[in-house]
């Protein structure tokens, strides 16, 4: 696809060689040694989604499959301490392509967040530049409506497969990835230098059965995932030695955040902010960079950003802090004194948005790590890496240091004064009410909301009922929601999760009352609003169904369900052009097989009157 026109920008400039030259020579030590070889024409960046470092064979997993990413590190430079800035998709992407943290590009969650254009993109700086952009994704969380198009002349969505409510979730393989982009570079001239960014939803939860595994990983899902995420990236170096564009081409290898398999209670990602979710791989591979370097000191994916442009000699934005170019550790040097302790930030809003719970956000600084919560953490990381000693009681001064440091970092990132969210006026005013001050008042002190550690419980009990409803066990599960409610009735996502079973229960009068109760408390995303406007549908209350549809679609415009139901709403009133239009909609965005709802949406069609 081709992104809508943003802003004008000033045209990037390369940098004059002789001065390129001269950096390199003055900020290598471990640089190869004629210390003359070009600098990276083009950039091929792969982010590999839940990928945690130490699952990787480079950073000592024994069991790893993971040839291609080994073979990028023992040619390139691989750090050992890279942390995610959050453990969620989007806000760690759209940190990842404009060097800056969330707190200033506003984009908190999935789905209700957009990268707003006043952000300075990599695409657009480097197709300012005049590199050839394209981009393929393998998960809807990064589909271009969300706002990461912009600079990529070629976007590729994932395509509409699945009418099912969890939508969200739609998902492709990275040999789907793979052949979109192998096609888009065959379209390229040998002289032209590009951008080109491969998103692999693998690992990313769910994982295939495990006759589709390979053997030696039947046991070991995760890894099994991995491994085929790192066939795709295999497939990707061979297409350009192929093509004769691997010598020229910088490639960079990272992870928009980790995945807990376990610690500290926590079963996959997005809740807490602990090493197994921020700690991801990172490794850059080019021809002029020294092979075999390990990088010891923290670095941040802000930094991805401001060295790939120092690496192509183009001017970049003025980034604020923690963002800094890491050249001078990528060809051997030692960071200045000024970066040597740069802290990285990393946060989880997840508890807040979704529960009404106190926000993490902390900072990494050489061995140490702090985290902001009601009950606040502090961790040494080299001598306790598993962080199961919290030291904030035993050293306050280093924990007051690193507050200080956090509060300093947030202070010189305030949000952007068009750093516009997918959220109403109404929905600040009711954040706002419940304490939700990371999105819409700063009037409440968020310590005094609850600490996300005590609700880690109830989150293993909610998980505990999804297994209880796929094993078809509803009433089990059902009970379970009424006890969380129990406990926290104006919990939205406890009762967002009650609406859904009632509702496919046909319930439908009872299941509004959860569902209206879900969104007041600030659970607005697409497919909530949706089943929510689908109880209205059917229990025939069409005006208050037609303006939740399309509130929906004003959260996500490509949401199918809601575009089916809103065509359904527009024939029962009456208005068949308004029908015709959201249907030719739906089956202009959908690429799966046959289902039931798209033949019902076609007979629809062939029976209307254009």
């Amino acid at each position: 696809m081709t992104p809508s026109p943003h802003r004008a920008r000033r045209r990037p400039r390369r940098r004059p060689a002789a001065l390129a030259l001269l950096a390199a020579a003055l900020g290598s030590c471990g640089s190869p040694a004629d210390g003359a070889l070009d600098a990276p024409r083009s950039v091929l960046l792969v982010t590999i989604d839940t990928l945690r470092a130490d699952r990787v064979g480079c950073y000592g997993h024994e069991r790893a499959k993971t040839p291609a990413i080994d073979g990028l590190a023992a040619s390139g430079v691989r750090f050992e301490r890279a942390l995610s800035v959050a453990p969620l998709t989007f806000p760690s992407h759209v940190s990842l392509m404009s060097g800056t943290i969330p707190p200033r590009h506003g984009a908190r969650d999935n789905g209700v967040f957009r990268a707003v254009e006043e952000l300075d993109l990599l695409a657009e700086v480097l197709a300012q530049a005049g590199l050839r952009t394209a981009a393929f994704t393998a998960a809807f969380v990064l589909d271009s409506q969300f706002g990461l198009d912009q600079g990529f002349e070629t976007y590729g969505d994932v395509p509409q497969r699945v009418m099912h409510p969890k939508g969200m979730l739609e998902h492709r393989s990275a040999e789907e990835v793979n052949a979109e982009a192998f096609a888009w570079l065959n379209t390229l001239g040998d002289d032209e230098p590009f951008f080109l960014w491969l998103h692999y939803f693998e690992p990313h939860l769910p994982y295939p059965p495990p006759d589709q595994r390979p053997p030696a990983l039947r046991d070991h899902p995760y890894d099994a995932e991995v491994a085929a995420a790192d066939r795709a990236l295999g497939q990707a170096l061979t297409r350009l030695e192929e093509l004769g564009r691997r010598d020229e081409t910088l490639v960079v290898l990272t992870s928009d955040h980790g995945e807990s398999l376990g610690e500290h209670g926590e079963i996959s990602h997005s809740f807490f902010v602990y090493q197994a979710v921020l700690h991801v791989p990172l490794v850059f591979s080019h021809a002029g960079l020294a092979s075999g370097t390990v990088v010891e000191s923290n670095v941040s994916l802000v930094d991805v950003m401001p060295t790939i442009l120092e690496l192509l000699e183009i001017e970049g934005p003025n980034l604020p802090p923690p963002a800094r170019s890491l050249v001078g550790l990528l060809r051997g040097g030692s960071p200045p004194p000024s970066t040597a302790e740069s802290p990285a930030y990393f946060e989880s809003l997840n508890s807040l948005l979704n529960y009404g719970w106190a926000p993490l956000q902390g900072v990494a600084v050489a061995d140490h790590k702090y985290i902001r919560a009601p009950r606040a953490e502090l961790y040494d990381l080299a001598r306790d890496p598993g962080e199961t000693s919290n030291l904030f009681t035993e050293d306050p001064p280093r924990a007051s240091a690193l507050e200080r440091v956090l509060a300093e970092l947030l202070a010189a990132n305030p949000a952007g004064t068009d750093a516009r969210r997918e959220l109403s006026d109404a929905d600040r005013a009711r954040l706002a009410e419940l304490g939700y001050t990371g999105t819409a008042s700063g009037e409440v002190d968020e310590r005094t909301l609850a600490d996300p550690k005590d609700g880690i419980a109830r989150i293993r009990r909610e998980e505990q009922i999804l297994t209880l409803f796929n094993e078809g066990r509803h009433a089990e599960g059902i009970a379970v929601l009424r006890e969380l409610l129990g406990e926290d009735p104006d919990n939205p996502v406890f009762n967002s999760r009650l609406g859904f079973v009632l509702m496919m229960q046909s319930r439908f009068d009872e299941a509004i009352g959860y569902l209206e109760r879900s969104i007041e408390n600030g659970y607005r995303v697409a497919e909530n609003v949706t089943n929510l406007a689908l109880c209205l549908l059917y229990t025939q209350r069409l005006e208050r169904a037609r303006g939740a549809f399309d509130e929906a679609l004003e959260i996500n415009a490509k949401y199918l369900p809601a575009l089916f139901g809103s065509a359904q709403v527009h024939l029962a009133e009456g208005d068949a052009g308004a029908a015709r239009a959201r249907l030719e909609e739906l089956l202009q965005l959908w690429r799966g097989g046959e289902d039931p709802i798209i033949a019902q949406a076609r007979q629809l069609l062939s029976t209307m009157p254009r």
